[in-house]
């Protein structure tokens, strides 16, 4: 495939911000990544059982967060009868915290590089699907020919143009990496974390590296980190400036968390989300002529399938289309509405359309990779407000570092709730800024101005 996507990406404190665009410019992901490496999905913990939901067929494990991360037993690759209360447990974030919820738990443990995912729990050797067919059976020839039984082996797309020597090294690397994990597994001890997360932004530049014409970073720590995913085969700028917003990364992510959609004519699509699925209402607008309904219906499904790439929606999606007809939906749209969702979600493996509901209701799903970007920056519906919180702690810890390197040195005002995620669950994001400007943060409480995310 010929490359053809862009990326743009900024470090400030406490959060990576990113932007893919493709060859004409177009928005196709705005991505904020937070998350430190105790906390993040991929982080693996000697954890302890400190409760069981027997309904829910799952339990409750310490993984050294505010709140226990839920392990099912379906994801413990041994005898659940193992899991009871007080016992220590090998459990990987497959899912991070969320609002009220603690991290979601797998035992079935994965480690990775750029290039590779050792599953030591999972049978067999695949390719990812973003490598072509001739680079698909050269790489899992070769990761065939040492896999031990019993063991899985995913060749990402990062991997493709590298020599066996490299490659070798990356599996050499997750085999020691897993022997020291279960050595510390097999002393006890308390509740510690073995593995810290991968760098998410690097998680995500591997998946589609091989589609990727260009990636523009800012210094320190992202240009390690794509180097570490490109090495020499993507032209790499390290920036001083602000790659983010010189794309136009500030006006994307303004759109994709507003949750309302203007489409073609004066057809709209707003997208609400609930704790259970998203809600998506498509509306003609003030368009009253002839075939309004089927015009807002198109348009609708085909910029639904560009948002929830653009939002990193996952999970559940309930659409509520424009009956085409006085007495409802005709036959002609139960065919038509699903089929259009199809084929406008052709290029999209992770989305797969239910079809009707007995309400009336398109359904579909798309695959959950990491938190949307509403659950990132609002957090759930019905939560506790802690994303909403860091969101604009780390608002003023940008504005803070943009006036300091311009000479100000002002204390900035902000809410109780901000000051405290400060004190506490934000010390590493301080610290960051800190060390970017040099000066000590200092803050006080008053009264605030609307934060943007």
């Amino acid at each position: 495939m010929t490359a053809r996507l862009h990326v743009a990406a900024t470090r400030h404190p406490g959060e990576t911000r990113a932007l893919l665009t493709d060859s004409d410019d177009r928005v196709l992901e705005v991505r904020l990544f937070r998350g430190t490496p105790d906390a993040a999905e991929g982080a693996v913990w000697r954890g302890r059982v400190v409760g069981t939901l027997a309904a829910a067929r799952a339990v409750l494990v310490d993984v050294g967060g505010a709140l226990p991360g839920l392990l099912p037993t379906s994801e413990w690759p041994g005898d659940p009868a193992r899991l009871a209360e007080g016992q220590a447990v090998l459990a990987m974030i497959d899912r991070p915290a969320r609002a009220e919820k603690g991290p979601r738990l797998t035992g079935r443990i994965r480690l990775s590089t750029p290039r590779l995912i050792f599953s030591p729990f999972r049978a067999g050797v695949s390719a990812s699907r973003r490598l072509d067919a001739a680079a698909s059976v050269k790489l899992v020839a070769w990761a065939e020919a040492d896999a031990h039984p019993g063991e899985g082996w995913v060749v990402r797309g990062a991997a493709t143009g590298f020599p066996d020597a490299v490659l070798d090294r990356d599996w050499a690397r997750l085999r020691k990496r897993w022997d020291e994990v279960l050595a510390a597994a097999a002393e006890g001890g308390p509740v510690a974390r073995l593995v810290g997360a991968p760098d998410p932004f690097a998680e995500w530049l591997a998946e589609m590296v091989g589609d990727v014409a260009s990636v523009s970073v800012s210094g320190g720590v992202l240009t390690l980190a794509a180097r570490g995913v490109v090495v020499e085969r993507v032209p790499l700028l390290a920036s001083l400036g602000d790659p983010f917003a010189e794309a136009g990364g500030e006006d994307a992510l303004a759109e994709a968390c507003s949750p309302l959609v203007t489409l073609a004519g004066a057809a709209r699509m707003s997208l609400e989300q609930t704790r259970a699925f998203l809600a998506v209402d498509i509306d003609t607008g003030g368009d009253t002529g002839a075939d309004a309904a089927r015009r807002a219906n198109d348009a609708a499904l085909d910029a639904l399938v560009r948002e929830m790439r653009l939002r990193n929606i996952g999970g559940a999606v309930v659409v509520d289309t424009v009956p085409e007809a006085r007495k409802g939906h005709t036959e002609a749209q139960r065919r038509r509405l699903p089929d259009r969702l199809r084929t406008a979600a052709a290029a999209d493996p992770r989305i797969r359309v239910a079809g009707w509901t007995s309400l009336g209701h398109v359904e579909l799903t798309r695959d959950r990779r990491g938190l949307s970007l509403h659950e990132v920056v609002v957090g759930d519906t019905l939560g506790d407000g802690l994303a909403a919180i860091e969101t604009a702690a780390l608002a003023v810890l940008r504005r803070w570092v943009a006036a300091v390197r311009k000479g100000g040195q002002d204390r900035p005002a902000v809410s109780a709730e901000v000051a405290g995620w400060f004190a506490g669950p934000g010390r590493g994001a301080v610290a960051e800024a800190e060390s970017l400007t040099g000066v000590r943060f200092a803050w006080r409480v008053g009264t605030v101005n609307g934060d943007e995310p």
